[in-house]
């Protein structure tokens, strides 16, 4: 008796592929209905650049719809796609700054990938790809990897950028009688709260997806102290390259800046999630020439350098 052999762990029911102008996008059941992004625009007005850094958002968001290795690249049809249906598929978005001449804007926006799928499955020149031959399953499961590869590692990539604040408790001068002046700096790193609830949504989401009583490459994540399913989560990456690029984002440093002394610093910690759990609130000292504090009132910290 033949045997019916389906994507191993995918179904057709969520999946989707479109090929647009020899462009392939995909859809997987790892593809969040919702993605937050932060963009920068320019424009001559305020208005244009938050108009350009909503276009930028989009592009990012459309970026993990492409499989690369199965993509003609056609720079020109995606920013006309995006500059189309961007308007359509941003739910909402934040204005965090505005400055310069020209205006250069940063937003927080909150994109929909199903949105934009469907917006493009409209379109008369869109062809979807269906088959069920075993060709086909073994490219859906393949393209469903892949996607997913590129939906962590941007997720993962935010953390960085997006996805942590550090707060300056106190400044002190030290009494000293040298030529420097002594400071204390008393700071802070915490997870953003919004961007860490999205991260968490989606690593549940990606646990379910990829559940498995095979064990290979498998990551296992914890934030917080755990009963007997909370506050962890064990991924199943399939592959090592996967399996390294995740591990590379916990593991990797945490850089904090100070901008006003042009300072980079190093954070020892055990992992990035387990920064609000453990708590990373640190104490430095640093020795500064007193020309750098002339008319300085403050000190701001930022993450990264």
């Amino acid at each position: 008796m033949a045997s019916t052999i389906s994507a191993y762990g995918f179904t057709r029911m969520n999946y989707v592929s479109l090929l647009f102008q020899g462009i392939y996008f995909t859809a997987s059941e790892s593809l969040p209905e919702e993605i937050t992004v932060t963009a920068k625009g320019v424009g001559n007005t305020q208005e244009s650049a938050i108009q350009a850094a909503i276009v930028v958002a989009v592009e990012k968001t459309v970026g993990v719809l492409i499989i690369t290795d199965q993509t003609v690249s056609n720079d020109k049809v995606i920013r006309n796609l995006v500059a189309q249906y961007s308007s359509a598929v941003v739910n909402s978005y934040e204005v965090k700054k505005c400055e310069g001449n020209p205006v250069s804007c940063e937003i927080i926006a909150k994109v929909s990938p199903w949105k934009f799928m469907r917006k493009l499955e409209g379109d008369s020149q869109t062809i979807q790809v269906n088959s069920n031959d075993l060709l086909a399953k073994h490219q859906t499961s393949r393209n469903t990897l892949l996607q997913r590869y590129k939906i962590t590692q941007y997720y993962m990539s935010q953390i960085r950028q997006s996805g942590l604040d550090v707060v300056v408790r106190s400044v002190t001068v030290k009494p000293s009688m040298g030529e420097s002046v002594s400071l204390m700096i008393d700071y802070e790193v915490k997870w953003n709260k919004e961007f860490k609830k999205e991260i968490i949504r989606f690593l549940e989401k990606l646990e379910k997806d990829t559940v498995t009583n095979n064990s290979n490459y498998q990551v296992y994540i914890q934030w917080g102290p755990t009963g007997l399913f909370e506050n962890r989560v064990r991924v199943n990456t399939f592959n090592e390259e996967f399996y390294r690029m995740m591990m590379r984002f916990i593991h990797d440093p945490i850089y904090v800046r100070i901008d006003e002394l042009n300072m980079c610093i190093n954070v020892k910690h055990e992992n990035v999630f387990t920064v609000d759990w453990y708590g990373v609130r640190r104490q430095i000292s640093v020795d500064i020439h007193p020309s750098k504090l002339k008319n300085l009132n403050s000190l701001s910290m930022g993450i990264s350098c």
